[in-house]
């Protein structure tokens, strides 16, 4: 019995080795997975963070920037949206100063005024630049002092003004002097003065 116990002793002893092996084993393939995985999470968390502000600075760069494009968008007003007040519309008034209802749009002109010694006639002819309407009529009058002579002509058309035909003072009627002729033209209610030319009568 004594030498029996000493193989039951030694197979205990190689099997309770055999357990503690086993044991540290399997204990030790646990540990090496969680750090990793622990590693990774906190890898993972410490890039999270960092992504989502640069998200955030996205937003409102963008808003910034479509704020920018707004404002410019304001500063390009259409010319025509001007606050200069204008003509009323359908009053038919103009930026011109309108025509004296009296005055016709043309210039009268003394083209010529002298003594004619074989007629003995005071002659006068003038022009109408301005206009091409031959409907008026054409009036010269001569002064002197305090006297007046009036005589009329037909119009005649040239090429850009109206001819003015001219016209004879018999001696009967003009005194000796210097006497002043003005050419009047009349187109309906409206009319045009030339200035004086003057004239000696011997």
């Amino acid at each position: 019995m004594h030498f029996a116990s000493r193989p039951i002793a030694a197979f205990a002893v190689v099997g309770a080795l055999s357990l503690l092996a086993a044991g540290c084993s399997a204990g030790g393939d646990d540990p090496t997975p969680a750090p990793t995985r622990s590693a990774s999470a906190s890898s993972s968390a410490t890039s999270s963070p960092s992504s989502a502000p640069s998200g955030d600075a996205s937003t409102p760069t963008g808003q910034a920037s479509g704020g920018s494009g707004s404002g410019q968008g304001g500063d390009d007003q259409d010319p025509g949206d001007s606050d200069t007040p204008g003509a009323f519309p359908g009053t038919g008034s103009t930026t011109q100063p309108e025509t004296d209802a009296g005055e016709y749009p043309a210039t009268a002109l003394v083209s010529y005024a002298g003594w004619d010694t074989g007629s003995r006639t005071l002659q006068a002819g003038g022009l109408v630049t301005g206009t091409t309407d031959t409907s008026g009529t054409c009036t010269f009058v001569a002064t002197k002092g305090g006297v007046s002579r009036t005589l009329t002509s037909s119009a005649q058309a040239s090429a850009s003004s109206v001819n003015c035909a001219q016209v004879a003072f018999p001696a009967s009627q003009v005194s000796t002097g210097t006497w002043s002729i003005t050419l009047k033209y009349s187109v309906g209610s409206k009319s045009t003065t030339s200035d004086p030319m003057t004239a000696e009568v011997p």
